[in-house]
C-alpha cells in the first residue's frame, strides 16, 4: 500500500511539476511570438489624437519594392485644395499632383492620385488605401506621432477670411462671440482651438465642415462670421469668385507642409527625402511653385 500510494505520490508530483513547466514554456512562446509581431515584422499601430490607428506592418521586402512589382504609386489626397490639388476637366491636377508624377518617374511606376475624405484620410493610410499623402498636409505635433513627414515642400500664412466689406474683425481678439467656420481634422481647426486656449478667444461657435468649401459657402450665405484659410488657398478662390471674400487678420501661425508616410515605410520616406532634395537642388521644386503658385517660397523655419 505504502508502494502505491509513494508511487502515486510521486506521479502526482511529475504531472503538477510538468504541467507548471509547460505553462511557463507556452508563456515564454507566447511572448515571444507578441514580441516578434510587434517588431520583427514591423507590426505597429501609432495613434492619433491619443487614438490608435490600424495595425500595419510594412511588407516584408520593402514598400517601395511593393510598389515597383505592382507597378504604381497610389496616393491619398482630398482634390479639393486649388492650387495644390483639384478637379479640372474631369482630371486632378495641381502642385501635389505634379510632385507625386516626379515620385513615380523616379520609381520608375505609374502614378495613381486617389480623392478622399480629409477627416479620415490618416486613418485610411494605415488601413493600406494608399502608399502615402502627398496633399499639402500641414505638419502638426499629434500628426507626428501617427505619421512620418518629408521635408517641408511649401508653405504657407493661416489668415482669417471674411465677407468682402465686412469690417467687423481687424483682430483676433474681434473673433470674440463669433461663429467660425473651419474643416474637420485639419490642422486650420487645431489652430482655431489653440485660438481659443492659447489666447483666450472665446467663439459663439466653432463649427467644422467636412470640407472648406462648406465654411466659405456658409460665410456668403451670412451663416457664419469668418472661416480660417490661407494665402495659398485664396489665390484660387479670390480668382474663382471676385470680390466675395477679403482677408482679414493674419493668424500667428505659419504652416510648413510635407509628404506623410506610415511609420515602418521608412524605405519609401527615403525616396521622398530624396527627391525632394534633388529636386530643390536642381531648381525644379522653385520651377513648380512659380507655375501654381506665381513665386518660389522660402521654405525657411521662422
Amino acid at each position: 500500500m505504502s508502494k502505491l500510494r509513494q508511487g502515486r505520490l510521486i506521479d502526482g508530483s511529475s504531472a503538477a511539476f510538468a504541467i507548471l513547466v509547460l505553462a511557463a514554456l507556452l508563456l515564454v512562446i507566447s511572448g515571444d511570438t507578441m514580441h516578434g509581431l510587434g517588431t520583427a515584422s514591423g507590426a505597429t499601430a501609432p495613434t492619433l489624437d491619443g487614438k490608435p490607428l490600424p495595425e500595419y506592418a510594412a511588407p516584408s521586402a520593402g514598400l517601395v519594392a511593393e510598389i515597383k512589382k505592382r507597378g504604381a504609386i497610389q496616393n491619398g489626397m482630398e482634390a479639393q485644395n486649388p492650387p495644390f490639388e483639384y478637379i479640372e476637366g474631369g482630371k486632378i491636377v495641381g502642385y501635389d499632383v505634379d510632385l507625386v508624377a516626379k515620385l513615380a518617374q523616379k520609381l520608375g511606376v505609374k502614378a495613381q492620385n486617389i480623392d478622399t475624405a480629409w477627416s479620415g484620410v490618416i486613418p485610411s493610410l494605415y488601413s493600406r488605401k494608399f502608399d502615402l499623402i502627398w496633399s499639402a498636409m500641414t505638419i502638426t505635433t499629434p500628426r507626428k506621432e501617427a505619421v512620418n513627414f518629408s521635408a517641408p515642400y511649401a508653405s504657407d500664412q493661416a489668415v482669417i477670411l471674411v465677407r468682402k466689406g465686412d469690417a467687423r474683425i481687424k483682430s483676433m481678439q474681434d473673433l470674440d462671440g463669433k461663429v467660425l467656420g473651419t474643416q474637420l481634422n485639419s490642422a486650420a481647426e487645431l489652430q482655431a482651438k489653440e485660438m481659443a486656449s492659447k489666447y483666450g478667444i472665446k467663439y459663439r461657435e466653432l463649427k467644422s465642415y467636412d470640407h472648406f468649401d462648406g465654411a466659405y459657402l456658409d460665410l456668403v450665405n451670412g451663416n457664419i462670421d469668418a472661416a480660417t484659410s490661407t494665402k495659398l488657398n485664396d489665390i484660387a478662390l479670390f480668382k474663382n469668385k471676385p470680390n466675395t471674400y477679403a482677408e482679414a487678420v493674419d493668424l500667428p501661425f505659419f504652416n510648413y507642409v510635407a509628404v506623410a508616410t506610415r511609420k515602418p515605410d521608412t524605405d519609401l520616406a527615403k525616396v521622398v527625402d530624396d527627391l525632394l532634395v534633388e529636386m530643390t537642388k536642381s531648381g525644379e521644386l522653385g520651377a513648380l511653385q512659380k507655375k501654381w503658385f506665381g513665386f518660389a517660397m522660402d521654405l525657411k523655419p521662422r
